[in-house]
């Protein structure tokens, strides 16, 4: 490892001190890949922090397959586990230091943003995505209208059996004025009807 300064931004010196050379790269190609790949700045956190002790472990002269690597990279951050059974220490790596040394996900956001100056452009949804958001809205607009169909009826504002309460958002189309459900609307890419008139 290289002896860092205090002066520059910690992930930088975490960088320099584990001969991490290529990893902002790696991790600037990770996060602008198209929103279907890409890695959050928690995943990136992870591989950087996995990184971290792989690098401690074979200054050490330790060198272990990959998921060990990554079970004991979350042991490490994590404080409150325990490390008993890996016994790094007594073998030359300094588990408190390499757990000072991993970052968090605010860490590589602001690296990403601020030093490298990286920006992602979010994806626009596809119609998927939009059916199944409009979907979640009417399921909760269900359950809040059961809620106060409940209530009401608890108060004898409302007599008889509570009613089943099912929520549809329909398009009225300016054309030929036919409703249709707009989860229809949306995945058949306009109006139905008129989609067949033509």
């Amino acid at each position: 490892m290289r002896n860092a300064t205090s002066t520059r931004p910690k992930i930088i010196r975490v960088i320099d001190k584990y001969d991490l050379d290529g990893i902002g790269d790696e991790m600037v190609a990770e996060w602008t890949k198209p929103e279907s790949t890409r890695r959050s700045c928690r995943e990136l956190a992870e591989f950087f922090n996995i990184r971290v002790l792989d690098a401690a472990l074979r200054e050490a002269g330790i060198i272990w397959d990959r998921p060990l690597v990554e079970e004991c990279a979350a042991i490490i951050k994590d404080r409150d586990k325990s490390l008993t059974g890996y016994d790094l220490d007594s073998r030359g790596v300094d588990t408190d230091e390499v757990g000072g040394d991993m970052v968090s996900y605010q860490s590589i956001y602001t690296y990403l943003t601020e030093y490298r100056d990286t920006e992602y452009e979010r994806e626009v949804d596809d119609i998927h995505s939009r059916v199944a958001s409009l979907g979640q809205i009417e399921t909760k607009t269900e359950t809040i209208a059961a809620g106060i169909i409940s209530r009401s009826v608890s108060h004898n504002q409302v007599y008889g059996a509570e009613p089943q309460i099912e929520v549809t958002t329909e398009c009225i189309c300016e054309t030929c004025e036919t409703n249709t459900e707009m989860s229809v609307y949306l995945r058949n890419g306009g109006c139905p009807t008129c989609s067949r008139s033509r």
